[in-house]
């Protein structure tokens, strides 16, 4: 479940604009909030493939845009892709979140203790430092960016854990599959897709 808020995190990423320090409690009470949605949301789980999907893109409705998670996803190769190659990513990524995280994202029992350990200004945002406990868990210290979308909403815009960003890590993973396949957009979408159709229909 802990990296349940991980993942929704890679769903919520916007096009941001640097917090700033007076913009601090409201960005833990954001912390906050997006925690607790995402816990109530997958409490009572196990989910199928389908369930899950269908929360996954309530809550990346909520806190984000998901076209243009994909575009920073994809950097240099999204400006490269075809129109029907960037919808075709839109259209897989979150499937391809809940096939990859499956077993990890149903919050059986909805009991989760979130503690904002404070806030502190940075160049690109509001650090919020915050331990994750669940029951029967030990705690998780996590570090979210908070940042400012061009509407001027406060959003999330990265996760890190010991120090390493998710988005970084995501965005790694998905261009060295294209540089692998000779920047061909096409080979990860295929790899998306084989993944996808490899969990079981209607369950995990």
């Amino acid at each position: 479940m802990l990296r349940l808020f991980g993942l929704l995190i890679a769903g919520v990423l916007l096009l941001a604009q640097p917090a700033r320090a007076e913009d601090g409690a409201a960005a833990e009470a954001l912390v906050k909030q997006a925690i607790a949605d995402a816990a109530a949301s997958f409490a009572g789980g196990p989910f199928s493939r389908e369930e899950s999907r269908d929360k996954i893109i309530a809550l990346v409705s909520k806190y984000g845009d998901i076209t243009y998670e994909s575009e920073l996803i994809l950097g240099r190769y999204w400006r490269k892709a075809s129109q029907e190659q960037k919808d075709s990513f839109v259209s897989l990524l979150v499937p391809f979140f809940v096939a990859t995280y499956a077993e990890l994202i149903d919050n059986k029992s909805g009991a989760t203790q979130v503690e904002v350990k404070g806030s502190e200004e940075r160049a690109d945002g509001v650090l919020v430092k915050a331990r994750i406990i669940q029951k029967e868990e030990e705690g998780v210290d996590l570090s979210f960016i908070i940042s400012r979308n061009l509407a001027g909403r406060l959003v999330i815009s990265d996760a890190m854990a010991e120090g390493v960003g998710l988005i970084t890590t995501i965005r790694s993973d998905f261009t060295s599959v294209i540089r692998n396949g000779g920047g061909n957009v096409d080979v990860l979408l295929d790899a998306m897709r084989k993944k996808i159709a490899a969990l079981p229909a209607g369950g995990r």
